[in-house]
């Protein structure tokens, strides 16, 4: 506008303006500085609407960006009054491709597409991703829009249009940089040199990255090479350390580990034998134990175990003398596994050493000689603490009598034919203890119906999930509760039952053994 009022100011008359010497150079002027402008200078008569003009404008004066049937504009439009006449200046400067290029160009800008479009189809053609990548990422190369507001020509409504897209020129601003200073790139020489200084540290950066890397893959596929090894058995492999740093440390952390997996090997082997050694010395106790029961004529024995481990330290036999008389013999050595059964084992072929020297009735010893030398063969024999309890008893169906020694075993459980439940007295020291023990010799009369329990402490002691003990007393009440008429398999298989039930996915620390005998 103030460059349209000198223009306007120096038209005095209303001869016809267009052919005016001042309004020519104008004209050139503003061609000269914007190109493809066009100015129009128009002598109306006063009152005389100009019919050029949309309806909307309502005013001598408009200056603004206009919307005219898809092309964008500024418009400058000026109308003064004059003696009988108005003199109305109108100024369109399309906004083209060559006026944004001059003044990007002024800017330090690069312009990518002058074609306008609407804002809103713009947006939605570019989406949320597109607009926050063009603003907000550093160094995006996606064009920013610009925009402006507009007057519709036709309506005279406002519109937002994106008039082109514009993205930074990197070369002008270097240009500009160039500039600064009292001389020209004055500070050229010292960019340049620190540009190389960081040029090289960046390329003795890459350098040392390389040849680490090489070293990482060399160390990895070594490491990975040995992993295999150790995967198809081979637990010999060892990695040479090559440094002091950390992937030296990390090969020799790793040759620990083989060795000790190494180690863990050996002693998987040897676990693994062992537990063949012992699984073939359980198949041969099971072999120790009675593999049939004594026939006897009014009365049945009957006899099982069932080892904590493995292996058993508890010992049941049967000596069948005659017809109608037989021996009963129940042992629990002291300590488990191992050691236990060994000397179980020991305790058997003892015990059946001195029956053979007495198959006569007459050279055979009182159940008390019987353990008394039975004590003095075991004493000292595994070391001054090992020992075991023991159960002797003869039993002569024929009078019913049953002579028995208990050498600090379990007391046993005497049921009556009428189902009453007696535990019989305890007894003597175990043998193995002290070699010039003596023993008692006990009796009792096992008439029709009646029955005898004997047991090791491993059934008393069993714990169920509560950590309670199963016990004497249970025990003689669960004897209480046998039907009248059981047999001696009948008894040993519901007591273990019993027993199984109440300890049922607990740990037992102790063998189970239980003997009976029952006169039919």
């Amino acid at each position: 506008m103030s460059l349209m009022n000198p223009v306007l100011d120096r038209l005095q008359g209303c001869q016809y303006a267009s052919d005016s010497a001042l309004i020519t150079a104008f004209t050139e002027h503003l061609n000269a500085t914007w190109p493809g402008s066009q100015s129009i200078v128009t002598i109306l008569p006063t009152g005389v609407p100009h019919k050029a003009d949309p309806a909307w404008l309502d005013t001598p004066s408009f200056a603004g960006v206009v919307e005219d049937r898809g092309s964008s504009e500024i418009r400058f439009i000026r109308t003064v009054k004059r003696d009988g006449c108005l003199i109305r200046l109108h100024v369109r400067i399309p906004l083209a491709e060559l006026f944004l290029n001059q003044l990007s160009s002024a800017a330090g800008l690069e312009v990518v597409d002058v074609q306008p479009v609407m804002l809103n189809p713009y947006r939605r053609e570019e989406g949320i991703v597109g607009a926050i990548e063009a603003n907000f990422i550093p160094g995006s190369s996606r064009p920013v829009p610009v925009v402006v507001v507009a007057r519709n020509w036709q309506t005279g409504a406002s519109e937002s249009w994106v008039i082109c897209q514009i993205r930074p020129s990197y070369s002008r601003t270097i240009e500009d940089l160039s500039h600064m200073g009292l001389r020209r790139a004055s500070w050229v020489s010292p960019l340049i040199a620190i540009a190389f200084s960081l040029g090289l540290i960046y390329a003795c950066g890459t350098c040392l990255s390389l040849r680490l890397s090489r070293r990482i893959v060399a160390v990895i596929d070594t490491l990975s090479h040995a992993a295999y090894q150790i995967g198809m058995g081979d637990f010999s492999v060892r990695i040479p350390i090559a440094g002091e740093d950390q992937l030296g440390s990390l090969v020799a952390s790793f040759n620990v580990m083989t060795s000790h997996l190494e180690g863990l090997r050996e002693q998987d082997r040897s676990r693994v034998a062992l537990e063949r050694d012992i699984t073939l010395a359980r198949e041969v106790q099971q072999y120790l134990y009675p593999r049939t029961v004594p026939t006897l004529l009014g009365a049945r024995v009957w006899g099982m175990t069932r080892p904590a481990r493995i292996v058993s330290g508890d010992l049941y036999d049967f000596f069948s003398f005659s017809t109608s008389e037989v021996g009963l013999l129940c042992a629990d050595v002291s300590g488990k596994g191992m050691s236990a059964a060994l000397m179980m084992a020991h305790l058997q072929a003892v015990a059946h050493g001195r029956m053979l020297t007495m198959d006569q009735p007459s050279a055979r010893r009182s159940p008390s000689a019987f353990a008394a030398m039975l004590n003095r063969d075991l004493c000292g024999r595994f070391g001054d603490n090992r020992y075991s309890t023991m159960f002797y008893g003869e039993y002569d169906s024929g009078s019913g009598l049953l002579r028995y020694i208990n050498a600090g075993h379990c007391r046993p459980i005497f049921i009556s034919a009428a189902g009453d439940v007696t535990v019989l007295p305890g007894g003597d020291l175990p043998v193995g203890l002290f070699l010039e023990t003596t023993y008692q010799e006990l009796r009792i009369t096992v008439s029709r119906g009646c029955a005898i329990v004997v047991y090791s402490d491993g059934l008393v002691d069993a714990l169920n999930s509560t950590g309670e003990e199963f016990g004497e007393g249970r025990l003689a009440e669960y004897c209480r509760s046998l039907p009248n008429g059981s047999t001696a398999e009948e008894i040993c298989e519901s007591l273990s039952q019993c027993v199984a039930e109440w300890s049922a996915g607990v740990e037992q620390f102790d063998d189970t053994t239980v003997l009976v005998l029952r006169v039919a």
